[in-house]
């Protein structure tokens, strides 16, 4: 099977790097939410891939999640 992001070899739905990456984004979730009061997990997404400190295979991830 192949990563939907990038071609790569996945061992279930994503590459290990994807995979990583997805593990990272939906990990810091309930920080991002204590730190801004509330924040939805779409516009949660959507800061994640704009922020510039993101890298790219997590900017990825939340274009990927977002759907």
């Amino acid at each position: 099977m192949k990563c939907p992001l990038c071609g790569r070899e996945a061992e279930g739905e994503l590459c290990a790097y994807h995979a990583a990456a997805k593990g990272a984004v939906e990990a810091a979730y309930p920080r991002w939410a204590r730190a801004f009061g509330r924040i939805d997990w779409k516009d949660y997404l959507d800061s994640v891939k704009r922020n510039p400190q993101t890298g790219q295979w997590a900017k990825e991830i939340a274009e990927f999640l977002r759907g």
